[in-house]
């Protein structure tokens, strides 16, 4: 069965817009990395 141009093009576009959500979503993403100094309490009195 033979493609039209179309039917490619539409392809691309859905390639296209997959890849596009995908690279959103990963540069979106919410990196919670928790403090390394959270447990450490300084206390300075003078």
């Amino acid at each position: 069965m033979a493609f039209t141009r179309l039917k490619r093009k539409d392809r691309r576009n859905k390639n296209a817009s997959m890849d596009r959500k995908q690279a959103i979503k990963l540069n979106t993403k919410l990196v919670n990395v928790k403090s390394p100094n959270v447990d450490k309490i300084v206390i300075i009195e003078d």
